[in-house]
């Protein structure tokens, strides 16, 4: 957040090995329920490389969190607006709130994904977190992009105060997300049509 994109590329972040990512997915794609404690077993052995050379590396994925919030029965969720630097996002819906770790959130992989996770929290909402619960991993490999990336996603139970990047976000609460499938992002679809199907 808020470097510029010449620098985001240079800036080292964490990844782990594709092959690893897919042994724990056993061929599975979409949200994969992979035990938290085989994932972190695969994250210790986690490395860091320039983001430049990781976007287009498909021998390594890129570790993101992606945090679900809700307060209450009703999911809280963001309509990016055309304020973003990714013109290909402009106007979609994201439902998860998290981004890429890097090495000077700590140079201890495991360390590294827990301070970066509550870091991007931060970065992006005000929120009091009263719980985090752990559901899996994001498998997604239809494009160049989810290919270099693994999301690890959460739900959080928050008190919400706002939207940090008030530019760049528009906040939407809502008990379904299933009215908004069509809107969203790569992602914040698949996720959403998972924990529908899994509420049913």
């Amino acid at each position: 957040m808020g470097i510029s994109e010449n620098n985001a590329m240079k800036e080292k972040v964490l990844v782990v090995k594709t092959e690893e990512i897919e042994r724990l997915c056993k061929g599975k794609t979409g949200v994969v329920k992979v035990p938290q404690e085989e994932f972190f077993s695969v994250l210790k052995d986690g490395f860091f490389v320039e983001r430049e050379k990781a976007e287009y590396d498909e021998s390594m994925r890129q570790v993101i969190p992606y945090i679900v919030l809700k307060e209450g029965d009703e999911y809280i969720f963001f309509r990016r607006t055309a304020n973003q630097t990714e013109k290909r996002l402009h106007n979609l819906i994201t439902l998860g709130v998290g981004g890429h770790l890097n090495i000077e959130d700590s140079q201890d992989p495991v360390e590294c994904f827990e301070n970066g996770l509550k870091r991007e929290l931060a970065e992006e909402v005000d929120v009091e977190l009263k719980s985090l619960r752990y559901v899996g991993l994001i498998n997604e490999i239809e494009n160049p992009v989810s290919r270099v990336h693994v999301g690890v996603l959460y739900i959080a139970d928050v008190k919400y105060n706002g939207v940090v990047e008030k530019e760049n976000f528009v906040e939407l609460r809502s008990k379904r997300l299933q009215d908004y499938v069509g809107e969203m992002e790569g992602w914040a679809k698949v996720v959403a049509l998972y924990l529908e199907h899994s509420q049913s």
